[in-house]
């Protein structure tokens, strides 16, 4: 069996997956701390730790104090959850990638898309944003407005009222799904701050099947700076 690494700061290769199967996995936690649960497919709950397979449709559900980073295992798309958050991951197949939707129920996630192999969108009640390349913020209050803030790169915010487009420095609110998506500078002290959170060296790896049967391991390693 072959096994692959990876280094989560400097990403010296990136993931190769060959397999079409629904039990197979399309993302995987890499940190996790505090009270964080997966509600699967199933509906089953578990609870998340560095390594957690996610299967498409599968719910990230993080409590105070707490969150999630996950990979998508076709091309390293970085999804970070924030606390108070809960957001279910999809993944279809589609040759060798996947075409990527991450639905924010509520809360606040970070994306960050660097060499994408199909599409990445982030879904909420109100709006959907299609990326390409880059890295940005969504934000959605319970019952109410999806806000946004790019850092980096281009994002195309719709709904059926209308299509703005998001760039790095700037805001996108969406007040409703029968409101028109507003973009405008991003205001001193208004975007989130992307604290890297400290920790040691970690390893794991996890299996899989591939389309013809055979077995693929993953293996990852963690390393944040202090």
């Amino acid at each position: 069996m072959k096994i692959m690494r990876l280094n989560i700061i400097v990403l010296t290769a990136m993931l190769f997956v060959q397999t079409a199967s629904a039990s197979n996995p399309v993302a995987v936690v890499i940190r996790a701390k505090g009270k964080v649960h997966m509600v699967k497919p199933d509906k089953k709950q578990v609870p998340v730790k560095p390594g957690t397979r996610i299967n498409s449709g599968s719910k990230i559900i993080t409590k105070t104090k707490s969150f999630a980073a996950i990979k998508f295992i076709d091309d390293g798309s970085l999804v970070r959850v924030r606390q108070n958050s809960s957001c279910t991951v999809e993944g279809k197949k589609e040759e060798n990638s996947f075409l990527k939707n991450i639905f924010l129920e509520v809360g606040t996630i970070f994306s960050k898309i660097t060499r994408q192999k199909g599409s990445f969108r982030v879904t909420t009640p109100t709006s959907v944003a299609s990326v390409k390349g880059t890295a940005f913020w969504s934000i959605q209050k319970f019952k109410g407005a999806t806000t946004y803030f790019g850092e980096e790169g281009i994002v195309e915010i719709e709904n059926k009222k209308g299509v703005a487009r998001l760039g790095a420095g700037e805001t996108g609110i969406v007040a409703s799904k029968n409101s028109k998506p507003i973009v405008r500078r991003t205001r001193p002290g208004e975007k989130p701050v992307l604290d890297e959170e400290k920790s040691d060296v970690n390893e794991f790896e996890f299996e899989f099947n591939k389309d013809d049967g055979q077995k693929k391991r993953l293996r990852f390693k963690i390393k944040t700076k202090k």
